[in-house]
């Protein structure tokens, strides 16, 4: 590169600082000293580098005059570091596992010998990090996707590092801004901070709802998750935003030989019992189905070099990687409503109440029968557009409350692919596109889950999408032996758009016209709430847009 094409990127570089945000770093880095067999150094002994996952010699450098060496920024994987020196064999020390922010110690001991004699040595699998006092936790890509996981989320695996609890209240946390009954947030407190104080990032750019903190951008596959290490204190000053614990997922890249694999994930009612409950009635028409399930998981990866045959081969420059996951999910539920019996909605009631009413609302006159045309106009509309359309009473022994079968759909779709090419051992760049579609269905509308007193299946029931994005580019560049140079720039993006699909609007209630004191901007009809033991009310919670294209983020 010329001098003045350097300037011109520095300047670049420095604009993209001024309007970005920092990301972390997702390599590792491997550092040491080799000494004679009498331990004095060895300076300038040549050490090497090399990715045994990929075939690539990622770094080659020399000793310094105290005899230690440095190579920062390294590609996650498997390395092998050989020394070589006059007058000495050539040591080799094979399966170095270094994983993500890893700082590694590989000292060589160099035995006197000619360079044609190799000393091998297989490293210990367990390494002690003796540069720092960071307290961390790496789960592996193997550890996630091995391990049972009921939804496939690797949020799930964070508890099984220590100082880590979780306030969630179900089982099962789904990928997505939404499960199938309810609404799914991030509910990991550790070493005590607040669940809304963790950083969670892919690749090392962001991955954070910043409104709240609370909800994710994108959900990588477990297949396609190399590791993820969680940062629990005493973290360097790279990390940030957060007062918490720093999550930091890797995805996986093509290796030197091609991968794949297939896979589906399935549950269905079949293989269920029906609820204690819903079979306890002693009229046979009264009792509830067993509950319907449909729940499936399916995908495939494949991976390797870039291998175009008379064209372009890529091994041990070019490797890729790719997933693909599929959600097809049909949860149902058997929640309860109160509402009002076939009299009560033509007027007629089994105990006295009010029937009539003072112009200051104290009531002028009590009754079981509200006479024709005594009704208010808007409980005219509501009933007749909203409440006559309820399902009757269907409990044995209390005859407002009706035992509900509602399904709620929960589908999602992800690709996700990384490219990486190695120019040589002085220049590597890598790519990645990772693109979220989760559609779902809330039968009582959005952030109202199943709650009496929330929503009415049919009436506030909503159709949401929370879409996740994330593209980003890296690039290392090894200028000379003692400058190294890291760029990169992402891009991270999530959205949760809800639409009304019951019949809460102006379109499915026409008859609802409310006087108003402004002129509603929604598509939706006003909420109604009772007081205790009353019916039902409901809450319209869509439309609703929250848009979070994140600040874009600079790797330095």
């Amino acid at each position: 590169m010329s001098r003045k094409a350097m300037c011109k990127a520095i300047l670049i570089l420095a604009a993209l600082i001024g309007c970005s945000a920092w990301a972390q770093d997702i390599t590792g880095s491997i550092v040491g000293t080799v000494k004679d067999p009498t331990g004095a150094v060895v300076s300038n002994a040549t050490v090497i580098l090399t990715n045994t996952d990929t075939g690539v010699i990622v770094r080659s450098l020399k000793t310094d005059s105290g005899g230690s060496y440095s190579a920062p920024l390294l590609p996650i994987g498997h390395y092998s570091v050989t020394v070589e020196a006059p007058g000495f064999k050539k040591s080799v020390q094979e399966r170095i596992e270094l994983n993500v922010n890893d700082k590694l110690t590989i000292n060589a001991s160099l035995q006197v010998g000619g360079r044609e004699e190799d000393v091998i040595v297989e490293a210990n699998p367990l390494q002690v990090d003796l540069q720092s006092a960071t307290a961390t936790g790496t789960i592996t890509g193997l550890e996630i996707r091995e391990l049972a996981l009921n939804t496939r989320n690797y949020e799930q695996l964070v508890t099984l590092l220590p100082g880590v609890s979780s306030s969630q209240t179900t089982d099962q946390l789904y990928v997505g801004a939404f499960a199938p009954i309810g609404t799914n947030v991030v509910s990991f407190s550790i070493n005590g901070a607040r669940t809304s104080e963790n950083n969670w990032t892919i690749d090392g750019f962001d991955n954070v709802d910043r409104g709240s903190n609370l909800t994710l951008l994108s959900f990588p596959s477990v297949d396609a998750i190399e590791e993820f290490k969680v940062v629990r204190g005493a973290y360097d000053p790279q990390f940030g935003r957060g007062g918490g614990a720093q999550v930091n997922v890797v995805t996986r890249s093509g290796t030197n030989t091609f991968h794949g694999g297939a896979y589906e994930f399935f549950r269905n009612d079949w293989l269920n019992a029906n609820n204690f409950f819903n079979k306890h009635f002693s009229d046979p028409t009264k009792v509830v189905p067993r509950p319907v399930l449909r729940y499936n998981d399916f995908g495939w990866t494949f991976g390797g070099p870039v291998d175009l045959p008379h064209v372009y081969d890529g091994h041990n420059r070019t490797f890729f990687f790719f997933s693909e996951e599929f959600r097809r999910t049909i949860t149902y539920a058997n929640p309860t409503i109160n509402v009002p019996t076939a009299a009560e909605r033509q007027g007629t009631f089994a105990h006295t109440v009010c029937i009539k009413f003072n112009t200051n609302g104290t009531c002028a006159q009590t009754g079981t029968q509200i006479a024709a045309g005594s009704m208010s106009p808007v409980a005219t509309e509501y009933l007749k557009d909203i409440f006559s359309g309820l399902p009757l009473p269907n409990d044995a022994v209390d005859p407002h409350v009706a035992h509900l079968a509602i399904n709620s759909i929960f589908n999602y779709r992800e690709e996700a692919l990384k490219v990486d090419h190695v120019f040589g051992p002085r220049l590597t760049v890598s790519g990645k596109y990772l693109h979220d579609s989760i559609p779902t269905t809330e039968p009582f509308g959005i952030f109202n889950g199943t709650a009496n007193n929330a929503g009415l299946p049919g009436v506030t029931s909503t159709s949401t999408n929370s879409p996740g994005h994330q593209y980003s580019g890296r690039v290392t560049s090894t200028l000379t032996p003692t400058l190294l140079l890291e760029g990169g720039y992402g891009y991270s993006y999530g959205a949760i758009v809800s639409d009304v699909t019951g019949i809460a609007t102006a379109a499915g209630s026409p008859d609802v016209k409310v006087p108003l004191l402004f002129t509603p901007t929604s598509n939706r009809i006003p909420s109604i709430a009772f007081g205790t033991g009353g019916p039902t009310g409901f809450g319209v919670t869509g439309p609703y847009r929250d848009l979070i294209p994140t600040t874009p983020s600079l790797a330095p």
